[in-house]
C-alpha cells in the first residue's frame, strides 16, 4: 500500500512519548513493505521542509507555544495554507489511504477534505482531539458556534450573504456539506452520545476503549470504532522476575508531574505504610508543572519521606535499565488518561505493578492476577495494595510473572503493527467494495 499518514508533530520536533508512537507505527509499515509519506507541521524548524518519505509542512494554532490565532483574516489564511498543503500532497503522493493520527492543534475542518479526496481514510484516535479539540477548533467555532459574541456573528452573516461561504468550501472547509449551519449538536450546552451527524468516520480504532467511550459521550458516532491497544519494544524491556526472597522496598513512579499524576498520594501513602512499620523509598522519574513539584517536594520534607528525583536524560536510553533497578512499579494517575506506555513497560521488565482503575492503563489491570488496584487519590487504599505486596512474596511473583507473559504475547510491537496492518488493509478492501 501507499500509505499518507498525518500528525501533528512528527519526531525529532515532539512534545512527548505519543509522538514517537506515530513514528514507530510508520517504521513498522516501512518495513513490512509498504511505501509510507509524512505529512506534518513545520514545528520546531520554523520554516516548510520538504524531502524523501515527509513533508513539514502544516501549521499549528494556539499548542506547543504556537500563539492562538482567532481573526478572521488569520484563520482563513492558516487555512488555506493547511488544506492546500494536504491537497498537494495527495495529489503528488497519489496515496491508497490515509492514515490519520492526531490532529491536536491542527485544522480539524482537514476532516472534510479527506473526506471529499474520495480516498479511503482511517484515524488512529490516542488522544483528545477528536472528542474535545473538535469544539474547541478556532475556524469550525467562527462558522458554526451558535452563540458567536455579536461582532463575529454580524461580520459572518455578512459574509454568508455574500455567499463568500460556499466559495470557501471546497478549498479551506467551514462545514461538511451544506445543511450543516451553525452545526447545534457540537455546541450544545449539553451533548447526547452519538448525536452529532456533521462529522462522519468511517474506519478508525481508539487506543482505549475509555477514550472510544469518553469520545461517544462527546456526541460523536463513532460506536462502530476498534480498540487496539499500543504497544512497545518488549525486547527491549524483558528481564527475570525478581525470586520471593528479593526485598520489596523501592517504588518507582514514571510519568509526567502534575496534578493529575498521583504522585502526591503515592507520597503519602509511602507515610501511612510507614506507620505500619513497612519502610519504602519512592523515585519519580519525569518532568512536570513546576508549582505541583514544588508542592511534592515541601510535602517530602515535611514528613521526611525517603523520595529521589531522578534526572531525565534519554527515554529510550534510560528506562529498560531504570525498570530493573526497582522492585515495584507505581501507576497513579488521577485522570482518563487516554492510554500509557509506563504500565506495559514495567509489566515487560517482570516488576509488579500496582495501579489505578482509571482510563486506558486501568483497562489493562487485573486485580491480583496482572496487578494490584486502587482508587484513584485514595493514599489509604494505596497503602493497604503496599502492605499486600510487601508481606506477600508469592503475590508479587504471581503478578509480575502473569503480566510479563500477558505483555509479550499481546503488546509487542509485532502483535500490535499486526492488528494495525489488518485493520488498513480491511479498510481498503471495504472502501474497494463500496466503490464498486
Amino acid at each position: 500500500m501507499k500509505i499518507l499518514v498525518l500528525n501533528n508533530l512528527y519526531p525529532p520536533h515532539h512534545a512527548g512519548m505519543y509522538d514517537f508512537r506515530c513514528q514507530n507505527v510508520a517504521d513498522g509499515l516501512r518495513l513490512r513493505g509498504h511505501q509510507v509519506h509524512v505529512l506534518t507541521s513545520r514545528h520546531g524548524i520554523g520554516s516548510e521542509q520538504r524531502g524523501p518519505g515527509i513533508d513539514r509542512r502544516l501549521e499549528l494554532n494556539g499548542v506547543y507555544d504556537h500563539h492562538l490565532l482567532t481573526r478572521y483574516k488569520d484563520l482563513r489564511r492558516l487555512e488555506l495554507h493547511n488544506h492546500l498543503a494536504l491537497r498537494e500532497t495527495i495529489e503528488a503522493f497519489k496515496p491508497d489511504l490515509i492514515h490519520v493520527f492526531s490532529l491536536h492543534g491542527l485544522s480539524k475542518s482537514l476532516i472534510f477534505t479527506l473526506r471529499h479526496s474520495r480516498l479511503p481514510v482511517v484515524y488512529d484516535v490516542a488522544d483528545y482531539w477528536l472528542a474535545d479539540g473538535v469544539r474547541e477548533d478556532p475556524w469550525l467555532r467562527w462558522w458554526n458556534n451558535p452563540s458567536a459574541p455579536f461582532p463575529n456573528s454580524s461580520w459572518r452573516s455578512v459574509l454568508e450573504l455574500l455567499g463568500r461561504r460556499s466559495q470557501l468550501d471546497p478549498i479551506a472547509p467551514t462545514r461538511m456539506m451544506k445543511g450543516f449551519d451553525r452545526v447545534p449538536g457540537l455546541y450544545a450546552k449539553q451533548t447526547t452520545a452519538n448525536s452529532i451527524a456533521a462529522f462522519r468516520f468511517d474506519r478508525l480504532y481508539f487506543a482505549s476503549q475509555s477514550l472510544k467511550h469518553a469520545t461517544e459521550e462527546a456526541g460523536f458516532r463513532v460506536n462502530h470504532a476498534d480498540v487496539i491497544y499500543p504497544g512497545i519494544s518488549t525486547q527491549s524491556f524483558v528481564n527475570d522476575v525478581k525470586p520471593t526472597s528479593a526485598p520489596f522496598s523501592k517504588l518507582l513512579i514514571v510519568g509526567a508531574l502534575d496534578a493529575k499524576s498521583g504522585v502526591l498520594t503515592a507520597v503519602k501513602a509511602l507515610c501511612l505504610a510507614r506507620e505500619n512499620k513497612v519502610k519504602m523509598s519512592l523515585g519519580i522519574y519525569g518532568r512536570g508543572d513546576s508549582d505541583y513539584i514544588a508542592q511534592v517536594r515541601s510535602y517530602i520534607a515535611m514528613h521526611q519521606v525517603h523520595v529521589d528525583f531522578l534526572p531525565v536524560s534519554n527515554l529510550v536510553r534510560d528506562l529498560p535499565s531504570l525498570y530493573r533497578k526497582y522492585d515495584g512499579v507505581l501507576h497513579t494517575s488521577e485522570w482518563n488518561e487516554p492510554y500509557s506506555l509506563s504500565p506495559l513497560e514495567a509489566m515487560a521488565s517482570g516488576v509488579p505493578l500496582i495501579g489505578t482503575t482509571i482510563g486506558g492503563a486501568g483497562e489493562l489491570f487485573r486485580h491480583g492476577e496482572n496487578a494490584l488496584t486502587y482508587m484513584p487519590g485514595d493514599e489509604a487504599d494505596l497503602a493497604r495494595r503496599l502492605q499486600e505486596l510487601h508481606d506477600q512474596p508469592e503475590l508479587r511473583c504471581r503478578i509480575a510473572d502473569n503480566a510479563q507473559q500477558e505483555v509479550l504475547a499481546k503488546y509487542n510491537e509485532t502483535a500490535v503493527m499486526d492488528r494495525i496492518e489488518n485493520y488498513l488493509q480491511t479498510s481498503l478492501e471495504v472502501w474497494a467494495h463500496e466503490a464498486t
